[in-house]
């Protein structure tokens, strides 16, 4: 047994946890994300930077930024991995904490209740990120292209 399931398992023994409390945290671990059996290498786009759905088919495992055009040159590739990983963490908040943190969102005009999340809803959420794809030409000469692959 991890390490984390063992601490989760001692905090609802002790009583510091109710056991809803217990589930959440332990459905929040889950199963490891498996290693990707080859790294993804971005895209390499042409010259006009194609659009269209991912190009590497099936569920994104990257969110790229590209800026080109004089001398602004940015080449960002993060993982969506990190989006599976913060949702998760979300459940580590205490319940209390939440309330406020979905409370103040809610001031801002942001309802997302992090508390209500099931992990289909990620894998959903990040499957539909293929799809998403932003470019922008500007009059200067800049081209900027956010996307997912």
């Amino acid at each position: 047994m991890s390490g984390d399931r063992t601490r989760i398992l001692g905090m609802l023994a002790d009583g510091k946890i109710t056991a809803a409390e217990a589930e959440t945290l332990l459905d929040a671990l889950g199963s490891p994300t498996p290693a990707p059996a080859a790294v993804a290498t971005a895209p390499n786009p042409s010259a006009d930077w194609p659009t269209g759905p991912n190009p590497n088919g099936g569920a994104p495992k990257f969110m790229y930024v590209k800026v080109d055009g004089g001398e602004d040159k940015v080449d960002v590739k993060v993982p969506l991995a990190l989006l599976r990983t913060g949702l998760k963490l979300t459940s580590l908040i205490p319940p209390a904490a939440m309330d406020e943190i979905n409370k103040s969102m809610g001031e801002a005009g942001i309802f997302l209740d992090f508390n209500n999340l099931k992990p289909q809803d990620i894998e959903e959420l990040i499957a539909s990120l293929g799809e998403m794809e932003v470019n922008v030409q500007a009059s200067d000469g800049n081209r900027v292209r956010v996307f997912c692959a």
